[in-house]
């Protein structure tokens, strides 16, 4: 905090960086009621995707807010409120994506509009990995302002495919429990798949480090870091299933609340993944 005592002037611009947060997170949260428009007044799975939906926004905030300022108060305040507004298009769009192309059956909008709290968490769980993987897509052209924008919509187009790829991979698995388990309002089962989604955003995030070497080289860093998260996506995922199989017996597979059990221990290997590569 040196900077801001020699330099109070710098105070200026924590201010408009506050001002430029608060107005997006209000946007994303009225926004998000206009997506999502709930059949009662007060409905709790309404509540629980908007909530999940500011969580991401702030997420992805932090990879415009982090770093040096910009030269002018005016820049500084149009940078981060045009990240922010196309994050908040971006994170949207995401949640469409995942309901109309990549859970087609389910129409989980509809689902969540009527009521249905693990609809809720599934989107929010995408909507909090999308987030996560395009505040990483940040790093790597951290160096290059001018790729900026070209990361974020690069982050939010592998997020998806790889997001995509997470819960395919997760339907054949478990052969198509996931989706009777939304049907049928599983929340343990749902809040598990929704912390699994997460954690393979994390330890997809963590690509982004090998790609960051090579920003002024950006299609080959694309390549990089496209193949290296389907890598940390497959060992996440069999890293996280033997710790599963190891930990947990066969023979508490009907233990009350395993299913979180169990996402937290996938959760944990995404935290754990990007620490061990840095």
């Amino acid at each position: 905090m040196n900077w801001l005592i020699n330099d109070t002037s710098y105070a200026l611009f924590l201010l408009v960086d506050f001002i430029a947060v608060l107005t997006l997170v209000a946007t994303m949260r009225w926004f998000s009621r206009i997506v999502v428009r709930p059949v009662s007044q007060h409905s709790e799975a309404s509540n629980i995707e908007t909530a999940c939906a500011v969580i991401a926004l702030m997420l992805a905030l932090t990879g415009i807010t982090s770093g040096e300022f910009n030269l002018t108060l005016f820049n500084e305040w149009a940078l981060v409120s045009a990240y922010g507004l196309l994050a908040i298009a971006l994170l949207r769009l995401g949640g469409i994506i995942q309901d109309k192309l990549i859970l087609p059956t389910l129409n989980l909008n509809s689902a969540t509009q009527n009521g249905n709290i693990t609809a809720a968490y599934l989107t929010g769980g995408h909507l909090i990995g999308t987030a996560i993987v395009i505040r990483a897509s940040m790093e790597w052209s951290s160096h290059n302002v001018n790729l900026g924008f070209i990361a974020l919509f690069l982050g939010f187009i592998l997020s998806q495919l790889l997001l995509a790829l997470e819960i395919r991979l997760r339907l054949i698995w478990t052969s198509g429990k996931l989706l009777k388990s939304i049907k049928d309002s599983n929340r343990s089962a749902i809040i598990k798949a929704a912390l699994q989604h997460i954690g393979a955003a994390l330890a997809i995030s963590t690509s982004a480090h090998f790609a960051s070497n090579l920003d002024t080289q950006w299609p080959l860093a694309v390549l990089a870091w496209f193949v290296s998260s389907i890598v940390f996506l497959l060992l996440y995922l069999a890293l996280a299933e033997l710790c599963v199989r190891l930990i947990l017996p066969k023979d508490e597979a009907y233990e009350g609340g395993r299913g979180i059990l169990e996402g937290a221990i996938y959760l944990g290997w995404g935290f754990i993944l990007p620490a061990i590569a840095s």
